[in-house]
């Protein structure tokens, strides 16, 4: 067992790594917002797993490791399992409710990450636990108040992603744990690979009667957005949580908010409220909280 002096910067650099990938999460809504129109959500999501894919498939080859998919791993078959589930109630309850409301529901991953840790892994949960996920989920709530708004059906879309919230803990919980195992980062991005190739090749179908045909300037803003926010942002993700605890893990997800307000307000000129400054700092509150055990 490595001592605290070994655990130390193991922690700093789960720390390091989780706000990384959380700024790249961030551009997601900045690439998106230069997508011209013509294209649907769902035919976005898909194409954005595909150009992951093979930018991880290059790391791989770069790397020169075996690219392998373990198909016989339970917690890969439920990481591709909770992918493709939470793309699809995430996108449809967007037609139905606000982006607000969308960001905040599916961030409510941490508390289902909190029961399913209490009842089903055996795992302990303390009070600063769960102080910490809700600060953070609080904190999301507080970010996106200012756009907060229901529309069409906000109900049914509310409880679309509210499920798209419960499928992403599970996500979330498999992926940890398959990263807390690991060794190598060849490991990792195998793990990875097979994540974004087999979801979506299991997406297709549903978007098979909707494709268009993208544009030069969406092929463009398209490989960013598999890039940067999907391939290398989960990469870096993966290699946190082989590093911190699964709550801590989970609620680097969340700090993607504060990223993506900030990045709006640098590249779309989208203003920084108080309110919202306040909800980011009860994010980044929450994540060293959660570190408090581990150190």
């Amino acid at each position: 067992m490595p001592d605290t002096k070994e655990k130390q910067p193991l922690l700093q650099n789960g720390l390091v790594l989780g706000f990384l990938a959380a700024f790249l999460w961030g551009t997601h809504s900045v690439i998106v917002r230069y997508l011209t129109s013509d294209l649907g959500g769902l035919q976005i999501a898909i194409t954005r797993l595909f150009i992951a894919a093979i930018a991880i498939y290059c790391m791989l080859r770069v790397m020169r490791v075996a690219v392998s998919i373990q198909l016989n791993d339970w917690n890969f078959r439920l990481a591709v399992l909770s992918t493709v589930v939470n793309y699809i109630l995430f996108h449809i309850g967007l037609e139905h409710t606000g982006a607000a409301n969308a960001m905040v529901l599916e961030n409510t991953a941490p508390f289902f990450v909190l029961i399913f840790l209490y009842f089903f892994a055996d795992t302990p949960v303390t009070r600063t636990d769960i102080l910490a996920t809700g600060l953070a989920i609080f904190g999301v709530f507080l970010t996106v108040y200012q756009d907060f708004q229901g529309g069409g059906e906000p109900l049914f879309g509310d409880l679309l992603e509210i499920g798209a919230g419960l499928s992403w803990a599970v996500f979330l919980i498999s992926s940890s744990r398959a990263m807390r195992n690991s060794e190598t980062t060849g490991e990792r991005l195998n793990f990875l690979f097979g994540i974004f190739l087999c979801s979506g090749l299991l997406l297709v179908p549903l978007a098979a009667f909707s494709l268009q045909i993208p544009t030069a300037n969406d092929v463009v803003f398209l490989t960013l957005l598999g890039v940067l926010p999907t391939a290398l942002a989960y990469y870096l993700w993966y290699e946190a949580a082989a590093r911190v605890s699964t709550l801590t893990a989970t609620l680097m997800f969340a700090a993607s908010v504060v990223f993506t307000f900030i990045n709006s307000a640098l590249f779309l000129g989208a203003a920084i409220t108080p309110v919202a400054a306040l909800g980011a700092v009860l994010i980044v509150v929450a994540i060293f909280l959660t570190t408090k055990n581990q150190k």
